[in-house]
């Protein structure tokens, strides 16, 4: 199979997000209109837009890309699941973790003080990463994980210091 450049992939994620859905979506999809989730996988094929109306999605064409986007989806599932915990651990980790990243985490915790500017009310670094990507992205991005199991709309949090705090980890996640 060819590969896709970076922003055939970003076409695809934007207009297609069912191929990278949790399947807990599919489930709910499917059983919401008497469709085996092979049947949805087929109709999906064509008929991209029928998903994200369901979801209150407007399938509108996808904007110029956003380079903190792109660099997302660049990343491998393992790449992500790692870059969700380093912010977990920096912004919400009251003191030094073990294990490797743990010192360096600490150090960012201390430099950036999270508990200063961050108002969650849920600790979840999915909703740091949905702040730092932006609105616009984030009804597509949530789709990553189960229903219900993150908000429908990101966290805010001043830019400067999610610009900071994901720059820092785009780099410890890709550096190996």
């Amino acid at each position: 199979m060819m590969s896709l450049s970076a922003e055939d992939h970003w076409i695809h994620w934007w207009c297609n997000p069912w191929q990278w859905a949790h399947s807990q979506w599919h489930d709910r999809f499917a059983n919401a209109r008497g469709l085996s989730v092979s049947d949805c996988d087929a109709l999906m094929a064509s008929r991209h837009g029928v998903f994200l109306q369901s979801l209150g999605i407007d399938p509108a064409q996808p904007p110029a890309p956003a380079e903190p986007v792109l660099r997302w989806l660049a990343l491998t599932p393992s790449q992500r699941e790692q870059a969700l915990s380093l912010a977990q651990c920096i912004c919400f980790s009251r003191n030094e973790s073990d294990g490797p990243d743990g010192q360096w985490c600490w150090g960012l915790t201390k430099a950036l003080r999270p508990g200063v500017w961050l108002e969650f009310e849920h600790e979840d670094a999915r909703l740091l990463l949905g702040a730092w990507l932006g609105p616009q992205y984030w009804s597509r991005l949530r789709l990553e994980w189960p229903p219900n199991e993150v908000p429908d709309t990101p966290g805010k949090a001043p830019e400067n210091k999610l610009q900071a705090l994901w720059q820092a980890i785009m780099w410890r996640v890709t550096a190996a």
